[in-house]
């Protein structure tokens, strides 16, 4: 009998550790998200080649290539075949550009789509809420970061559009990047990060 209320006891315990949250310092939060945020938006030029692989709910799975070049302002990218049904490309500016079509390399806004895959949405961080991970920041427009333990952006979600984005942090940009929506899920794997000179043009 006691053996079993000792058992009973540790599981009450346990699942009551797994219901609450530790508290989490929201200023500390705030600063690290700041820090990622200056990171990524600081004048740089770059170019990035990503292994992609999209599935759609209902299809199968297809892969390919997303390269993109960054000039600190604009953002250009091409796509290979099959990896968006064919080769594509296109321009990103800023949150306030609209999209037009479908062509786009994240199921994104242009500015949020820039974000991700920076590693950081170029947002002021607002109040913070403990999460599973880490600690929730909140951005703007319903859109949120999860920053773990260490300080890192491990994740965007992006409520209106229904979209979460998963990162693995690294050195320039994310090396793992999943995004997941109501139509399927993309991951891109960096393969490459080098300078782009201001003399070489886009391939």
């Amino acid at each position: 009998m006691k053996g079993r209320r000792a058992a009973l006891s540790l599981v009450l315990g346990l699942l009551a550790g797994c219901a609450s949250l530790p508290p989490v310092d929201g200023a500390r939060a705030r600063a690290s998200y700041e820090l990622a945020r200056q990171r990524a938006f600081a004048p740089r030029r770059f170019k990035a080649l990503f292994k992609g692989e999209a599935s759609q709910n209902v299809g199968g799975v297809v892969r390919g290539y997303l390269s993109i070049w960054w000039d600190g302002r604009v953002m250009r990218w091409k796509t290979s075949a099959p990896l968006a049904g064919a080769a594509q490309s296109g321009v990103l500016r800023s949150a306030r550009e609209t999209v037009a079509d479908s062509a786009r390399p994240l199921p994104l806004p242009p500015g949020d789509a820039i974000g991700a895959l920076l590693g950081a949405l170029d947002l002021e961080p607002g109040d913070v809420t403990a999460a599973r991970g880490g600690a929730l920041v909140a951005l703007p427009g319903r859109r949120y970061a999860l920053v773990d333990g260490d300080g890192k952006v491990v994740e965007l979600r992006f409520d209106g559009d229904h979209v979460t984005i998963r990162l693995a942090p690294g050195d320039g940009v994310p090396r793992r990047i999943e995004a997941t929506s109501r139509e399927g899920r993309v991951v891109l794997t960096l393969d490459s990060y080098l300078a782009w000179p201001e003399d070489e043009g886009v391939p």
